[in-house]
Parts: structure tokens; C-alpha cells; sequence
């Protein structure tokens, strides 16, 4: 008797559900009255594995946009893309023959003011299996697409905001992730930076203790990363950037390229913002007191003095 009581409600329950057909209405329906919400929520089906990327506005100051834990923002020119938050080796040169040989940690690379393009080329498309790591470069020489290499890497190439983006991993997942994450920086990016450098203009000594802080940098006009300061380093960049600059004893190593680098601090505290701009080249006699915390992260790329290039010697081009 209770068995066949319990199953004339399911029966009931049953025909009471809505059809197939009728539950997508439903859920359409539903959709359609939030779309004046803000978007971003995402309606999921059974079975669609669906991986969630915040849609940020770019607002200065950007405490309110923020990439999952594992992850962060990495921004060039006119771009921002999210990494995982262990991709912490940084270059500066093409790939793949700048990468770091013999090493499997992932690395994100920038093509901007590399001295060495003008002596040396590349010929090898990808670097051997038992060198290769994966990467992010911004504004390397590929084309956009997608090739596929020996033990199965793929390397994707997009272009952005009129950026080229390419990954190269085993994952495919994660290259797809990392790429859809990109978007056009249209006023400041997640860090508050600008693709283009701003006016300097005059600052005062805050009043306020600041709270966080953000570092831009910029090289010849154009924005080549920006990042946030780590919060137990924030006080004392705050204190050091007001110190004139000290007085080095001769041009730093590398003083062949005297394109100097400019760096925009932008400092936060209670409902005030502060942006100081500190010029730096390594050609100049005069060094910021706080240039130690300035390169920190994407800050801090490393410029190899010659390029690796396993498939044959490099070749020097003509002068």
C-alpha cells in the first residue's frame, strides 16, 4: 500500500514537471528579466563544465576588480590578460629563442624595446621538447592561429585590443582560459594604469596613511605592465618615492639602449589618490631611491644578452 502511495506522487510530481521544451521557456523567461542587470551570470546546463571569468570595469581605483586567488592580471599597451598566479618568470625578447633553457617554469614575455633584435634572428618555430615550458608572450611574431607541435604542445596566437596574445601549453583548457580572459583596456586596466602615459603633473605629500599601491610602467609612451605593490612593501615605497633620487657612480650596465623607462606610482589612502611619475634609465646618473620596489614582478623582465637557439647557431644580421 505505501509503495504504490509513494509511487502515484512521483507520478504526480512527475507530470506536474515541465517538458523539456518547457523548462528551457522557463529559463529563458527568466533570463530575460535580468538581462538589465549587471552581466555576468551565467546559466549553467547539466553536464556543460563551464569556467567563470569576471567581466571587470576599469576604474580607477581598481579595488573592486580582482581575478580568482589563483589568478592575476598582466597587462601590455592595450591589453590585460589573466595568468595563473605562479607564472612568475619574466623576459623581455621574442620567443622562443630568448626562453629560459633547461627550465619548466612557465614564463610571460614581452616584445618591447629589446636591444639584441637588432644583431640577432631566430629560425627554430618552437624550442626542443626537453627545454620547452609554457608561456604567454605579448607581441611576438607569430601569426594568429593555432599550430601544434611534438608531444603535444599547441601554441594559440590571438590579437586583442590590436595586441597579439600567444599561449603555448599541453593544456588546452588552461590556453583556452587564459586567452578568453583578454580584453581591450579601454580608460585604465585592473591596476589602474593607462595605456598610454599620462601628463605628469604636481603632487603633494599625502596626508593619509596610504593602503595600497600600484606601479605603472611605460616605455617610449606606451604601457608595458602595470601591478599592484605587495602590502607589507607599500609603506615604504610610499616613504621612498618623495626621497630625490640618489647619485649612481657611472651608467649601469646595458647604458647602449638609453630609451629610459618611466614609471607611474599611484598610491591609495582613505578616499584620496596620489600619482607620482619617477623617470628611470639605466644611462642616467641619478637613481630613484625606491627603484628596488618599482621592479618588482612583470617589473623586473629579464633581457638576455644573446638569444638560444637549439636547431642552429644564431645569426647575427647585418649592420
Amino acid at each position: 500500500m505505501e509503495e504504490r502511495s509513494l509511487t502515484e506522487s512521483l507520478a504526480k510530481h512527475a507530470a506536474d514537471a515541465p517538458t523539456d521544451s518547457g523548462l528551457l521557456v522557463i529559463v529563458h523567461a527568466r533570463l530575460r528579466r535580468r538581462s538589465h542587470r549587471t552581466i555576468g551570470a551565467l546559466v549553467a546546463a547539466a553536464a556543460v563544465a563551464t569556467v567563470l571569468i569576471a567581466s571587470q570595469g576599469l576604474t580607477s581605483p581598481p579595488v573592486s576588480q580582482g581575478a580568482a586567488s589563483a589568478w592575476r592580471w598582466e597587462s601590455f599597451r592595450t591589453v590585460q590578460v589573466q595568468v595563473p598566479s605562479s607564472w612568475t618568470r619574466y623576459i623581455s625578447g621574442p620567443a622562443p629563442c630568448t626562453t629560459f633553457a633547461n627550465t619548466a617554469v612557465p614564463t610571460i614575455g614581452r616584445v618591447n624595446g629589446w636591444s639584441a633584435s637588432r644583431e640577432y634572428t631566430c629560425t627554430t618555430p618552437v624550442i626542443p621538447l626537453a627545454h620547452r615550458q609554457p608561456y604567454l608572450w605579448f607581441n611576438d611574431t607569430q601569426a594568429p592561429g593555432i599550430k601544434q607541435y611534438d608531444g603535444g604542445w599547441t601554441e594559440e596566437t590571438r590579437v586583442v585590443g590590436g595586441v597579439k596574445l600567444s599561449v603555448l601549453t599541453k593544456d588546452d583548457t588552461l590556453r583556452r582560459r587564459i586567452l578568453d580572459s583578454a580584453q581591450p583596456i579601454t580608460g585604465t586596466d585592473h591596476y589602474g594604469c593607462t595605456p598610454e602615459e599620462p601628463a605628469k603633473t604636481p603632487t603633494t605629500t599625502p596626508t593619509v596613511q596610504i593602503t595600497s599601491a600600484s606601479v605603472c610602467e611605460y616605455w617610449q609612451g606606451s604601457l608595458i605592465a602595470g601591478s599592484s605593490v605587495p602590502d607589507d612593501k607599500v609603506l615604504t615605497l610610499a616613504s621612498q618615492v618623495f626621497i630625490p633620487p640618489g647619485i649612481t657612480v657611472g651608467p649601469g650596465f646595458g647604458c647602449q639602449d638609453p630609451s629610459a623607462r618611466t614609471y607611474v606610482v599611484i598610491l591609495h589612502g582613505g578616499d584620496k589618490t596620489w600619482m607620482l611619475t619617477i623617470p628611470y634609465s639605466v644611462c642616467t646618473h641619478l637613481l630613484p631611491r625606491s627603484l628596488a620596489l618599482l621592479r618588482l614582478g612583470p617589473h623586473q623582465q629579464f633581457e638576455p644578452a644573446a638569444t638560444f637557439d637549439p636547431a642552429k647557431p644564431i645569426t647575427p644580421l647585418a649592420r
